[in-house]
């Protein structure tokens, strides 16, 4: 999908109208237009800012992939702990994955 595409969705599902986008990102609303018509191609700097606005990832307005999650950041500490998560056996993972569960069920008491 295209961002042309991509970004019409956005503005329907988040029911905001063109001129509202323009105006947040500092822009007009014919220029906002012009992408959406493909008329203008939207530059790097723009799809970075639409991307913001909406939450998603440039790849995902860009039509990259279909996931407009944003990565999660991870700390160095819990970088460690997926790394050494993907190393296990299934059995072990799901011994992790229990212990996790059961240490959620403690702190919600």
């Amino acid at each position: 999908m295209h961002y042309r595409e991509r970004l019409k969705e956005l503005l329907d599902d988040n029911d905001i109208k063109q001129k509202r986008l323009a105006k947040e990102i500092g822009l007009t609303e014919s220029v906002i237009s012009n992408y959406t018509t493909g008329r203008s191609n939207m530059p790097i700097e723009v799809l970075v800012k639409v991307a913001e606005y909406f939450g998603v990832t440039v790849d995902y307005l860009a039509g990259v992939t279909d996931d407009p999650a944003l990565p999660l950041k991870l700390s160095k500490r819990e970088r460690q702990m997926v790394e050494g998560f993907r190393v296990l056996s299934q059995q072990q993972k799901e011994l992790i994955l229990q212990n996790i569960r059961f240490m959620q069920k403690q702190n919600q008491k």
